[in-house]
């Protein structure tokens, strides 16, 4: 039986009083160890990308963050606090999430 700490200590404990076996805990605990890696490495905005982001006008970048497609509401949507930005191919790229439901929405400033 392994041993873990903070979340996943409690969620090992919640699928052992469910009745499920040490091999399905560990397989679901890992696969949330390997999600939250992954979410962590989208939180890393480019420097080249920042720079870029601040030459644009205040109100011009307001626009851009307000002005995104999310395929859940189908519609414009906005980004919630916390997005990131990337550079890619020349172009700032808007990663975040929408406002109003949550779903992964992007955005290329081109």
């Amino acid at each position: 039986m392994k041993k873990y700490t903070g979340k996943y200590k409690e969620m090992a404990e919640t699928f052992r009083r469910d009745g499920c076996d040490e091999y399905t805990v560990e397989k679901f605990i890992r696969q949330e160890m390997e999600q939250d890696e992954w979410e962590k490495g989208r939180g890393i905005t480019d420097i080249r990308a920042v720079k870029a982001w601040k030459e644009i006008p205040e109100d011009f970048r307001e626009l851009l963050l307000h002005n995104a497609f999310c395929p859940k509401c189908r519609g414009v949507a906005s980004f919630k606090p916390g997005y990131v930005l990337r550079w890619d191919h020349g172009m700032i790229v808007i990663e975040g999430y929408c406002e109003k439901c949550g779903e992964p929405i992007t955005r290329v400033c081109d």
